[in-house]
């Protein structure tokens, strides 16, 4: 690796090498091999803004990476990242959605159920919430609260949709007569 990758930044603004250097450390530990497709696949997943999937990790990596690689690899490495502590995976019903470990900060995210978006809460006050949660006799490693609902999209797009079938059956009664 050269000077100018080791000084890279990703999108967030993070330091690529601490990242480097915590995935070194995992696989010496464990005895693992260092491969440069996992080093290059952890250098695309930092240029990600934000929650990933593996797809959308697959497109990047074909777009920006030095490497082609297989679907099993991607997986095979991002549960490698997770154990090692350089990701978050988000268990979600639709797929498994992975984001960078920044911080030890709590996060908050809404989760549509309609259209499966899932955008970050900013809001100070779950985070303040989650910053204050203490569990006895357990450690908190990751702070995380995922809210389900409709999205405000969605939540227009089901009343314009109500509206629609509500001027149809008005429509039909009118067509057809009173019955």
């Amino acid at each position: 690796m050269d000077n100018k990758q080791a000084n890279a930044t990703t999108r967030q603004g993070q330091p690529l090498a601490p990242m480097r250097e915590r995935l070194t450390q995992y696989m010496e530990e464990k005895a693992m091999r260092k491969t440069p497709e996992r080093y290059e696949i952890l250098r695309v997943a930092m240029l990600t803004n934000g929650i990933f999937t593996i797809d959308g990790l697959m497109k990047s990596m074909q777009e920006h990476g030095e490497f082609q690689v297989s679907r099993a690899t991607l997986f095979n490495t991002m549960e490698l990242f997770c154990k090692a502590g350089i990701l978050i995976k988000h268990q979600l019903a639709t797929a498994a959605h992975y984001e960078i470990r920044s911080d030890c900060t709590p996060k908050a995210y809404v989760i549509c159920r309609q259209c499966n978006t899932i955008t970050k809460v900013s809001t100070g006050t779950a985070k303040l919430a989650l910053t204050n949660l203490h569990v006895r006799y357990f450690s908190i490693e990751d702070k995380l609260l995922y809210m389900h609902g409709l999205c405000r999209y969605c939540q227009a797009k089901n009343r314009q949709d109500a509206r629609k079938k509500k001027k149809s059956i008005k429509q039909d009664k009118n067509k057809y007569g009173k019955r």
